[in-house]
């Protein structure tokens, strides 16, 4: 009988150990979550506007393409320029996108982290009632 007891009290010691340690965890997930929202909060309010330039670039690079027409000299060098200018554009495009995602996505992890950590829990506190 006093082994059962030893055992149940090193036990529930573990127990208040893990849980003092979750807690601190838990806490800076959660402050890293808001972190993570207000940078993708200021990525959006950052690309609307970039994205607005980006068009409005495009349109005077249109512009800019019907006076060069004009001049047939310079054509072929000014649309070389304007496919390495589309180019650029498209990459940028690219890695906003994956950053938008990546940002987008965070909830989605944090809310897999919480669900691990209730599992865990709920599974040792099920072995315990059982054991």
């Amino acid at each position: 009988m006093l082994f059962l007891q030893i055992t149940s009290a090193v036990t529930a010691l573990t127990l208040v150990i893990l849980a003092l340690c979750l807690v601190p965890v838990l806490t800076e997930i959660k402050k890293a979550a808001l972190a993570l929202q207000d940078a993708a909060d200021l990525l959006q309010k950052e690309v609307t506007p970039l994205v607005k330039e980006l068009r409005d670039t495009v349109s005077d690079v249109q512009v800019v393409t019907g006076a060069a027409a004009a001049n047939a000299d310079g054509v072929n060098m000014l649309l070389s320029e304007l496919g390495h200018a589309g180019h650029n554009i498209r990459m940028i495009n690219k890695v906003l996108g994956i950053a938008t995602d990546i940002v987008a996505n965070a909830p989605v992890w944090m809310t897999g982290a919480k669900v691990a950590g209730k599992y865990i829990a709920d599974r040792i506190i099920k072995s315990k009632i059982r054991g």
